[in-house]
């Protein structure tokens, strides 16, 4: 639990806050680094200022520097954050000082999406000593802002804050589920009494025929994982998993010819996909598995195929159809002693089943590294780019024709899962079966596939360490002062006398009735005084006889 006071470093130090528009950056870092480094401060500032005001910049800076020190930030609403990037211009002119730009004249103290990923790169740069506490702005938080660490609290008084709930609980094992079924097909369609229902059914069906058809898994984890774990779902863990219902959906009904269609979303992502490991070693039809088709992060505007192993033919074909949407190919091999993987096809690959990654992510980056913090949601426009060259590659695959495709749908649909998937599914912290929104998902996949299974996935986490928190509960309060005291004492006093004088009919009487009162005391504790001398003089000469 931390719990400290409030401040505003502009009114702590008025004189450097005047002269700070005469300092250079080093000489205004410098200086309140000297003022700073004396005490452990707790500070409240808007993003906004944080990345265009000097004095908040170099502010936050040394906050980061101070080992008890706490840092509110106050991050723009979703509705306040733009796709894309700026144009010609910056936001964050503090980030951006090698790049000469202009500095961006928005009316609203919103961002581009890439200015919040710029700000959480220089957040992994630092190794800050400080507690760092994300708040989405809001009424509530910029009256909190207002009101405590203000110019002039009233009478005095101190305001303070007490933070609970910061643990970073580490993770020994890890418990959740896969869900995954077999979509319908427009032979499934035609002759729905020909569908199994029952679970009985399905094994039976199975068993008996387990070369019935070749398959091709489209896949993509639905659980979540950044440095905020309790805090928005980024668009960096959403964007595959809207993908694959949105192929799903457009995908359910056509004509698969010799191929099953399996729509698998995983969990486990950030320990190795483990999900990709139970999958591959407990499906029945594993045998028949010719692709695994894996939906990274499909975020920024390129597209990229990741591979490690020799393609099978389906794959070659596929590869070939999709290849005028994709920027660049890249086979690079799985090294059987890495830790930590980049994408989920390579652990597919360690289980000898043949996977690609489609992705917007260039490089090979870690995957926990790589999950940005405040990418709030997907940009409709592009994620549906990637969604209809998926699906038209898929349909040219399987000889489905060309099928007509609404882009302006999918990107209506886009929209409505993103907000959806707002809330984290950590599977670290929560049983992802109870989540609301997993539900939705369940619900949603129930009509368009044959059956819908769900698979255990456990794993003891050996080899690196995995911490999970908790959101964090802020209280804001205040320290009244001595001042405050005497105040509310004789405001108590002149109620109390207002309230005699309205009984006594008259401010006059109440008030002589009060000096009486106050004579009789005084006139008492006279003749109690004396008593006790003569009292004492008594006992005086009792003793000396």
């Amino acid at each position: 639990m931390y719990n400290g006071r409030v401040v505003n470093i502009r009114t702590l130090y008025p004189e450097l806050s005047a002269k700070s528009s005469m300092m250079s950056d080093s000489q205004l870092d410098d200086a309140l680094g000297k003022y700073m480094s004396k005490n452990a401060y707790t500070v409240i500032l808007r993003l906004c200022d944080i990345l265009k005001d000097r004095f908040d910049f170099f502010t936050f800076r040394n906050v980061l520097k101070s080992k008890a020190g706490v840092a509110i930030i106050l991050i723009p609403d979703q509705s306040d954050i733009l796709p894309g990037s700026p144009d010609g211009c910056t936001e964050s002119p503090m980030l951006d000082k090698d790049n000469v730009k202009a500095v961006c004249k928005n009316d609203k103290n919103g961002f581009h999406q890439s200015t919040l990923n710029a700000f959480h790169t220089y957040l992994l740069g630092w190794r800050s000593k400080a507690v760092v506490v994300v708040v989405e702005e809001n009424e509530q938080s910029l009256k909190v802002m207002r009101t405590y660490g203000s110019d002039s609290p009233l009478f005095g008084s101190t305001d303070r804050y007490r933070i609970s709930s910061i643990s970073n609980k580490m993770i020994g094992g890890y418990k959740s589920i896969n869900v995954f079924g077999t979509l319908k097909s427009a032979k499934d369609e035609a002759d729905p009494e020909e569908t199994t229902d029952g679970d009985d059914e399905l094994s039976k069906d199975t068993d008996s025929n387990p070369q019935s058809k070749r398959t091709i898994v489209l896949c993509s984890h639905f659980d979540t994982f950044s440095l905020l774990q309790g805090y928005r779902t980024s668009g960096t863990n959403n964007s595959g998993l809207i993908a694959l219902l949105e192929l799903a959906r457009l995908l359910e009904g056509v004509e698969h010819n010799e191929y099953d269609i399996v729509i698998l979303m995983t969990s486990g992502a950030i320990i190795n996909f483990q999900g990709a490991v139970a999958f591959a070693n407990t499906y029945k039809k594993i045998d028949n598995v010719d692709l695994v088709i894996c939906l990274d992060d499909l975020t920024g505007t390129d597209l990229y195929v990741h591979t490690s192993s020799k393609p099978t033919d389906v794959s070659h074909l596929f590869q070939n159809n999709i290849y005028r949407s994709v920027k660049e190919i890249f086979k690079n091999g799985v090294k059987a002693e890495a830790k930590v993987l980049f994408f989920q096809h390579e652990q597919f690959t360690r289980q000898k089943v043949h996977s690609i990654t489609l992705t917007s992510v260039k490089d090979l980056i870690p995957f926990p590294l790589r999950q940005k913090s405040f990418e709030y949601g997907c940009n409709p426009s592009v994620l549906a780019d990637h969604i209809v060259a998926i699906f038209r590659a898929l349909t040219a695959t399987l000889h489905c024709g060309r099928i007509k495709v609404d882009k302006s749908a999918i990107e209506s649909h886009i929209r409505e899962w993103d907000s959806m998937l707002a809330n984290p599914r950590c599977g670290l912290t929560s049983d992802l079966s109870q989540l609301v929104s997993v539900r939705k998902i369940v619900k949603f996949l129930r009509p368009l596939v044959n059956d819908i299974e769900t698979q255990k996935v456990s794993r003891m986490i050996a080899g690196f360490e995995v911490y999970s928190n908790a959101p964090v509960k802020l209280l804001f309060y205040r320290s009244c002062s001595t001042l405050y005291h005497v105040c509310i004492l004789l405001a108590s006093g002149l109620y109390i006398f207002v309230m005699w004088s309205m009984i006594r009919e008259s401010p006059f009487a109440a008030w002589r009735d009060v000096t009486r009162a106050v004579h009789m005391t005084k006139a008492r504790n006279t003749r109690d005084n004396s008593d006790h001398k003569s009292s004492e003089r008594h006992q005086s000469k009792n003793k000396g006889s």
